[in-house]
């Protein structure tokens, strides 16, 4: 499976949640799910990806011309019957409900938000009892019961967390009271899809602490980083904006169902 250079173009432009994926996936590293069939045409790509932890479909969409990107996004749906979209155009989305041939049962947004080694800002006032690490096997336990007091499925992402993507945990003494990790990343940009504080440290600097290390840490070793936040959490993008990520995209995912 394999783009030409102007689709590549399009994906590296775009940089919402369905290109960060696609490019993870094309140019480097992406192990929440596996990509099971790709499109495209002109000014446009689709990718059909599957859960590595459920029995959910995600069909990723980017196009800057997007009727082939519908007609294949529908004959998607037409097959798999039911799937999450993600694109940062809810006009497609849009459209496709218009036709009657779609059911829209949930839908997400995100900002997309981004920094650079030039404009991060380091955040200073660290907590003294905080110290933080690169995960390793010694911590899947550690991690998964951390990842537990969210939920089950997340807890069983916590060996690949570590073993597949970058994970850099917050400790107080032998706790391991936060964790940052990677979803995808490639030689040029990480994207760190998930930051989680334990509920009892909420409200102590762990959370901005644990993005900043971790932000710094991804600089390090690549010139960009990307995070991705739900639109009305507004308590994660003011810190996050306190480091200087910016927004680089808005994106959707509807979860939908083909009719008939």
């Amino acid at each position: 499976m394999s783009l030409g250079e102007g689709q590549l173009r399009l994906l590296r432009e775009t940089m919402d949640m369905a290109s960060i994926f696609m490019l993870g996936q094309l140019e480097g590293t992406q192990w929440l799910s596996s990509l099971e069939d790709l499109a495209a045409g002109d000014g446009w790509v689709v990718g059909v990806f599957r859960s590595n932890y459920s029995d959910d479909y995600f069909v990723d969409v980017v196009c800057s011309r997007c009727d082939g990107a519908a007609e294949e996004l529908l004959r998607v749906l037409r097959d798999r019957g039911r799937a999450w979209a993600n694109t940062s155009r809810l006009d497609l989305i849009q459209a496709l409900l218009r036709t009657g041939d779609v059911i829209l049962e949930d839908v997400v947004a995100f900002h997309v938000m981004e920094v650079d080694r030039d404009t991060f800002r380091k955040f200073e006032v660290v907590p003294s009892f905080l110290s933080f690490s690169v995960l390793d096997e010694h911590n899947i336990e550690e991690l998964r019961d951390l990842l537990s007091k969210w939920d089950e499925a997340r807890a069983a992402m916590a060996d690949d967390m570590i073993m597949r993507g970058t994970a850099i945990g917050a400790w107080d003494g032998d706790r391991l009271v936060a964790v940052a990790a990677t979803y995808a990343v490639t030689d040029s940009w990480w994207y760190l899809g998930s930051l989680f504080v334990d509920p009892e440290y909420r409200g102590r600097k762990v959370g901005i602490s644990m993005s900043s290390v971790a932000t710094e840490e991804a600089l390090a070793r690549a010139g960009r980083a990307y995070i991705s936040v739900e639109v009305d959490n507004v308590r994660s993008i003011a810190v996050n904006t306190l480091l200087n990520y910016r927004p680089r995209a808005l994106s959707y995912s509807a979860l939908l169902t083909a009719r008939g």
